[in-house]
């Protein structure tokens, strides 16, 4: 399996060559973080749904657009394929479940998913992009978010989305010319949702109640604005072209975090008659 191994402070990676389906030795230990990166070009043939339970499924039938709905289902049979992989087990085996939210007085179970079984002790998280999945597991709490450069939702101007973030995010973005406010935007977003995925809350927990900072390469001043997130890490990644990734991942017992997991990226397809 090829793979490229990320050391702190990543700003780019090439992507690797196709590799093989996850085996054992890819779980990720302390210190470590691993990234699968899916394409989504291809959806497996037959029935691929019943690998999924009962709320995925119930997801992936409320699609209204074919193509929409056949992504949905080859990224979660990427999660399960990547998690199952892992721990030496079937992706049908594999069995999900949600913590609590992680918003206040909140104690529905919609917040982080995580594998139903005690042992071991795995995080995950998974992130799409139209035809691009992302998989990100540690041994720490995560979260991982991608987004594609081409996309842009017509219902929110980018002046918009800026004032709904945090004020020493929107003073960075401030700083940048205008031809590069998108770029420092977009590398914001990411962090946001990896951060806010990783504590449970997803956008409901707000945009602008953390600072998350922008990556380095797209402040003005090389660094953006310190984190007010304590206890987290970012690792900003610019893969595959085309698309901005970051990881959020948690230092232990919430300490703070000054040192990114080593990261493993690797390059996944799933097998297109397995389910």
């Amino acid at each position: 399996m090829k793979e490229s191994i990320v050391r702190p402070d990543p700003h780019q990676w090439a992507p690797s060559a196709p590799a093989g389906r996850p085996v054992r030795g890819d779980l990720p230990g302390p210190g470590e973080a691993a990234v699968w990166i899916v394409p989504l070009d291809r959806v497996p043939d037959g029935c691929p749904e019943r690998v999924l339970d009962r709320r995925e499924r119930a997801r992936a039938a409320a699609f209204r657009d074919g193509l929409a709905r056949r992504r949905y289902v080859a990224s979660h049979l990427a999660l399960r394929t990547v998690l199952g992989g892992c721990l030496g087990i079937a992706p049908r085996e594999v069995r999900l479940t949600r913590e609590a939210c992680g918003l206040p007085h909140c104690a529905e179970r919609h917040g982080r998913p995580r594998l139903a079984a005690a042992e071991p002790a795995v995080e995950f998280s998974l992130s799409r992009a139209g035809g691009l999945a992302v998989v990100a597991l540690a041994a720490a709490p995560v979260g991982i978010d991608v987004e594609s450069r081409a996309f842009r939702h017509p219902d929110s101007p980018l002046d918009g989305m800026i004032r709904r973030l945090h004020p020493a995010e929107r003073a960075a973005l401030a700083e940048l010319p205008p031809a590069r406010r998108e770029e420092g935007f977009l590398s914001c977003w990411v962090r946001k949702e990896a951060y806010l995925k990783g504590i449970g809350t997803g956008l409901p927990g707000g945009l602008a109640g953390a600072c998350v900072g922008l990556a380095a390469d797209a402040a003005a001043d090389g660094r953006g604005p310190a984190p007010t997130t304590r206890g987290w890490v970012f690792l900003d990644l610019d893969l595959p072209p085309g698309h901005r990734a970051a990881l959020a991942v948690a230092a232990p017992d919430g300490e703070a975090a000054r040192t990114p997991p080593e990261l493993t990226v690797k390059t996944f397809r799933v097998p297109p008659r397995e389910f």
